[in-house]
Formats: C-alpha cells, structure tokens, sequence
C-alpha cells in the first residue's frame, strides 16, 4: 500500500463515554485534501477487519448503531456504495468519499479494531513460538486473499501483485494501521492518515 503523509493536527477531543472512539470537535483538517488512495486504504482496512471477525456485516452495522452512527450506515447497500468508491474494485462507483462518509467510516473502523485488538495483536506478536505464528498468519492471509479475489479486479496489477507476494508486508501494514486506530485518539491518526496537505 502507498503511504501517506501524516498530518499534525490541534484538534480537541470530547470523550463521549465511549470506550471505543473519542468524537473530534473540530472535524476540519486545515489546509489539507482528502489523499488519493483514501477510499482504498479503507476499503481494505474493512477486509481485514471482515476476515477476523466472523459475520462481519451484521457486526459492523451493530457496531455503528451502538456508537450512533446508524443513520450513516441505515443498510447494508448504503454502505456497500461506501466501499465501491475503491476503484480496485470489481465494481466500481466512480464516485469519491466525502469528507463526513470519511469521518464515519474512520469511526466505525476504530471501534472495531478495539473489538478486535487481541487478534490484531496476536498475529503481530513475536513473542510466540515461530509455528503458531505462522499457522496464525497462513489462515489469516488465505482467508484475506480469497475476499480480495472475490471483491477486487484480478486485472489490475496492484492486486495481481498483492495476491503474488509471500512477505506478507502489505498485509502486516494493514494490521499496524488497525492496531494503531484503537483507544485514545486512535480514529484521530487513522484519520490523520487519510489526508494529506493541499
């Protein structure tokens, strides 16, 4: 995956109660756009996210309604619309992100890797015995690559290099991001990484 800039922000945080995200009280990034690779960076990030969590649609919908995001995510096409903003995908909307289905989608995706974080944790661990972690690793990544060949165009040589590769850096950088997107201020970074400046 292309990395992106992070951006420093002075944002103030109001903690809502909620053990999952803290609500940004200024959502404006200033003097930044959203980056290029936005949409796919998250598309993949609910991948990984779907390949953890067992009925990961019905989750990720509660998820949203529990932490008041059910307008936003009201069906599950509307969030498959979302998603096809990827242009990785098999379908594709030709359509952009706004800045507040990137806001709620940022959300969502942090208060799902804090549901998820032991996984996340376990398969970035080293401190394992160098079996498990590869069995760990093995069903993870056979599971991951068969939702990318079902969702994504084959055609596309960023995904045949993706399905090709053996280190696995892709996929590991995904789970950094995730791990990195939990607790305090974590939707924040994942936002942050999201933007880039004009």
């Amino acid at each position: 995956m292309k990395k992106t800039n992070l951006v420093a922000t002075q944002n103030k945080y109001l903690n809502k109660g909620s053990k999952y995200h803290d609500t940004v009280i200024d959502k404006s990034f200033v003097n930044c756009v959203i980056a290029n690779d936005a949409s796919r960076k998250i598309d993949f990030l609910i991948l990984v996210i779907e390949t953890l969590q067992i009925n990961a649609s019905d989750s990720l919908l509660l998820k949203a309604k529990d932490i008041g995001l059910s307008h936003d995510f009201s069906s599950r096409v509307q969030f498959w619309k979302m998603r096809c903003t990827n242009p990785l995908r098999n379908t594709y909307t030709f359509t952009s992100l706004s800045f507040e289905q990137i806001d709620s989608l940022v959300e969502l995706i942090s208060a799902m890797s804090e549901k998820l974080y032991p996984l996340i944790r376990q398969l970035l661990s080293s401190k394992e015995s160098k079996t498990l972690n590869d069995e760990r690793w093995l069903l993870f990544t056979s599971r991951l690559k068969s939702l990318i060949r079902e969702r994504m165009n084959n055609q596309r040589n960023y995904i045949a290099s993706i399905l090709s590769e053996d280190n696995n850096e892709f996929f590991r950088e995904l789970l950094v991001i995730l791990s990195l997107s939990c607790g305090k201020g974590g939707a924040n970074r994942l936002k942050a990484s999201l933007y880039q400046k004009s």
